[in-house]
């Protein structure tokens, strides 16, 4: 069977005037070439516009964001803690080989356990709490590395942006820090801050904390480590500290 050509009978009233109308377009363009190319660009656009496919209900390609659950090694430890009458309940585990202490009612800080004589290595994680009915003013309690003061300059700060909480220059590089990303703990958002030449620490080592306010309370989480290699069986890297981390949870 021969294939049909499409002649004028094929096209509707409709069609047949828009070409009728295109070819007198054209031929009153041939002594114009500015209209020419007008008529030219005018047929290439509404080509695309009459070929531009129908428009379809948007389609939700996200999916729900499920919390990522952490193999622990088998020799690792898990601590629980909080303020007092369980405010503030979480969780983090640790290498067994590291020892958590109470640095106060609301504070805990974790090290390498170590019997030189010198002492623990200048490295460590900690975890502090901050009730919401906390006075504000202080009280008979310190919270390790928690200042009203301060913690409201760095939760106010933008990504990208550093400021250092003291005015001396002498010692402002050592309390300046940068805003970092905020970073997924326990399936919240955490505000992160990096100090890259914290104050009476090693050359070398470099904090990181963040903020995660949640159940009424912000929770100060961070430490101190090693970012060259010190060869210290102490030293606490950051593939280490992150893994630490990684592994904190809050109380349900």
């Amino acid at each position: 069977m021969g294939t049909k050509r499409r002649g004028a009978s094929f096209f509707s009233t409709k069609e047949r005037h828009i070409l009728m109308s295109i070819r007198t377009q054209v031929r009153a363009s041939w002594t114009d070439p500015l209209g020419l190319r007008l008529v030219l660009l005018s047929l290439l656009f509404g080509g695309v516009v009459g070929c531009a496919p129908r428009a379809t209900q948007p389609v939700d390609l996200t999916t729900p964001t499920l919390p990522v659950e952490v193999t622990l090694p088998s020799d690792w430890e898990t601590r629980t803690g909080g303020a007092n009458a369980g405010q503030c309940g979480y969780s983090i585990s640790h290498p067994a080989d590291m020892d958590g202490a109470s640095q106060d009612t609301y504070s805990w800080i974790l090290t390498h356990t170590t019997t030189e004589p010198s002492g623990p290595y200048p490295n460590f994680v900690y975890v502090s709490v901050i009730p919401s009915d906390f006075p504000k003013g202080g009280g008979a309690e310190i919270i390790y590395n928690y200042d009203p003061a301060e913690t409201e300059t760095l939760l106010n700060m933008q990504v990208g942006e550093s400021r250092s909480l003291r005015d001396d220059p002498n010692i402002a590089p050592s309390f300046t820090y940068t805003r970092l990303p905020d970073t997924t703990l326990s399936s919240q958002s955490a505000q992160t801050y990096e100090n890259t030449q914290p104050w009476e620490f090693p050359p070398g080592t470099k904090e990181i904390r963040y903020y995660l306010q949640a159940n009424g309370c912000t929770y100060l989480i961070g430490g101190y480590m090693a970012t060259v290699g010190s060869g210290e069986s102490g030293a606490i890297n950051e593939e280490l500290f992150d893994q630490i981390i990684d592994t904190f949870r809050l109380a349900p």
